[in-house]
């Protein structure tokens, strides 16, 4: 929240990794927040259905906040989606009148990119998104029409869990999931950790098995790479793998 802690300390934080060369996006949470999803339609009745459009005005105002009282160059949306499960599926959020999962995601979408041009020059806009087959209909994201808007999708193409690891032709198709389908940029997001659940066991990556993951994207049409998350795993140098 940019309403809490030093916010002459956090404008200098972000002043002097611009004079490094970094560029910095704030990160910020859409559809959830208190431990809770929101839905972000509203059931009228049986085939009817409104956009909750105070939502979306909650969460542009508090990106125009960090464009306002901090001058990040960029805005983050993670939980840009429905929780895909129950009733607040992707569909089962789907009515006569036209209102859709699909539809409420890409027009937050729209809505942002719009407010964003309005308040300032560039303000790159990216999204996390779900690497799964089945994520238009349980998760109401849909690249192709998220990149309208969406300068960059970033899909958690996140090969490490309980049962082993998926291979990299996995990973390779999860990435055209993204690039055949959108006209926006597609950064991969890999993990520098291996995460076990129900042991909740978390080691980091050795660094050349995160660069090793990190080059399986040189074979896609990917246009860059996230790396989640800082201080697990021992970062190897990827500078120069999209130069």
């Amino acid at each position: 929240d940019p309403n809490l802690g030093d916010m002459d300390d956090l404008k200098e934080l972000i002043a002097e990794a611009e004079r490094i060369g970094m560029t910095v996006h704030a990160w910020i949470q859409c559809f959830y927040a208190g431990g809770k999803w929101i839905n972000p339609i509203e059931k009228i009745d049986e085939n009817t259905g409104r956009y909750k459009q105070e939502e979306f005005d909650r969460i542009i105002a508090n990106a125009n906040r960090y464009i306002d009282n901090f001058g990040v160059k960029g805005i983050h949306l993670d939980y840009i989606r429905f929780s895909g499960v129950g009733a607040n599926a992707a569909y089962n959020n789907s009515y006569a009148n036209g209102v859709t999962a699909s539809g409420a995601v890409t027009e937050f979408c729209r809505q942002l990119r719009e407010a964003m041009d309005e308040r300032a020059e560039g303000v790159i806009l990216s999204a996390a998104m779900m690497a799964e087959q089945n994520a238009l209909r349980n998760y109401g994201q849909s690249p192709g029409l998220m990149g309208q808007y969406i300068d960059i999708l970033m899909p958690m193409i996140y090969r490490y869990h309980s049962k082993g690891a998926y291979g990299v032709d996995w990973m390779k198709s999860m990435s055209r999931l993204f690039t055949e389908y959108t006209n926006a940029q597609v950064w991969a997001g890999i993990t520098t950790y291996d995460y076990v659940y129900g042991t909740e066991t978390v080691s980091g990556l050795s660094p050349e098995q995160i660069r090793s993951d990190a080059e399986v994207f040189l074979d896609t049409n990917c246009s860059g790479l996230v790396l989640f998350r800082y201080a697990l795993g021992e970062f190897p140098d990827v500078n120069d793998l999209w130069k």
